[in-house]
């Protein structure tokens, strides 16, 4: 019999949904464990005891101390990126960065422009959520949308339509509550995405909410996966835990046609189309076939993969012909072409005129 310990709090519903992934995939393995729940408070006891592997949610800071002197196989896990983790253990950790890539592609998706960012005061200091804030902000400016840093500003001064992303569904449903005060319409005006999809906020919520599932149950099961496999491979391993999709109510805008493959899909696109990326680095990225991707993309968007990147190039060499004096050259780098040459190609044969007619006839207008 294999004795784990979990070090987490089964008081809230999310460690408890996490205890329920972690014995379904013990249940899975051919040996027999026995599962133990202890008290941090018990630190002489736990640590009078032989372990053969010990999980603890790193979130909870007083377990540093434990954790360190443990000398059994260690996991810990946290819901945001660890640092100064015990050099002895391995770990999971929330990739908050791809939370910002399913908020982003459903933004996109819904043709919005202007994003910002909101957390509720009593959010501000969590590790988790400022690790989502600066990822979102970070990306937004790289896909080239408005990042709004003042989200009052933007609602008085009708930058509509806004996405918002939230720290959690907590800070989501206080967002629903000032728009319906203030007689805002969502998802008209500003759409919502929520974090966790934490039945409690969502039964409070005026307007049913929108929100990214992370699913403590499967967090649970990799884990324990993670674990094993660190044992048998006698090595450390540092994997990051992806949530499995966006869970659309009405604070977005939503229709048979709302897709998280395609939400993916345009994050990778808007985020990658200045490299030499192809559909199969889309396909990758999306984790599914060429065929599904096809079928979901043109059924959404009304166009293949390959077309839609192809319009994307072309709308930011416009821009940027339009917008800055920049060499040729340096905008077929900056567009995902090879060469110049490559650039002037794809023009003559779309439009029949060259990138340089093409700025030449805007001074001249």
């Amino acid at each position: 019999m294999i004795k784990l310990l979990l070090l987490i709090d089964t008081m809230f519903y999310y460690d408890r949904e996490v205890l329920k992934g972690i014995k379904s995939k013990a249940d899975e393995c051919p040996f027999k464990f026995s599962i133990h729940i202890e008290s941090i408070e018990n630190a002489e006891d736990i640590l009078s005891q032989q372990w053969d592997y010990v999980i603890a949610d790193f979130d909870k800071v007083d377990r540093f101390d434990v954790i360190s002197q443990l000398t059994c196989h260690v996991l810990i896990y946290s819901s945001y990126r660890i640092e100064n983790a015990p050099k002895s253990v391995s770990t999971v950790t929330n990739d908050n960065q791809y939370l910002s890539c399913l908020a982003l592609g459903q933004f996109i998706q819904n043709d919005i422009q202007n994003v910002t960012f909101y957390m509720d005061p009593s959010e501000m200091n969590a590790g988790w959520a400022k690790e989502r804030h600066l990822y979102f902000k970070q990306h937004a400016s790289l896909l080239d949308l408005n990042y709004v840093s003042n989200l009052q500003n933007a609602v008085s001064t009708k930058q509509f339509p806004l996405g918002v992303y939230c720290a959690s569904d907590r800070s989501a449903r206080k967002l629903v509550d000032f728009c319906t005060r203030n007689k805002i319409s969502i998802p008209g005006q500003v759409s919502i995405i929520g974090t966790d999809y934490d039945d409690a906020e969502c039964y409070l919520s005026d307007v049913p909410l929108t929100s990214i599932y992370l699913d403590p149950y499967r967090l649970g099961k990799k884990c324990l996966q993670v674990l094993l496999k660190a044992k048998r491979f006698n090595k450390l391993l540092h994997e990051k835990y992806q949530p499995k999709n966006v869970l659309n109510e009405n604070t977005t805008m939503v229709d048979s046609s709302q897709d998280e493959i395609v939400n993916n899909a345009l994050y990778f696109l808007h985020n990658n189309f200045h490299t030499n990326i192809k559909v199969n680095h889309v396909v990758d990225f999306c984790k599914t076939s060429r065929k599904t991707l096809d079928k979901r993309f043109s059924a959404n968007k009304g166009m293949t993969v390959h077309q839609y990147l192809s319009d994307l190039r072309i709308s930011k060499s416009k821009k940027l012909l339009r917008s800055s004096s920049e060499s040729i050259e340096s905008i077929a780098l900056q567009c995902g072409y090879p060469s110049q040459s490559y650039l002037y190609q794809v023009y003559k044969k779309l439009f029949d005129y060259t990138p340089c007619k093409y700025r030449q006839n805007l001074t001249i207008s």
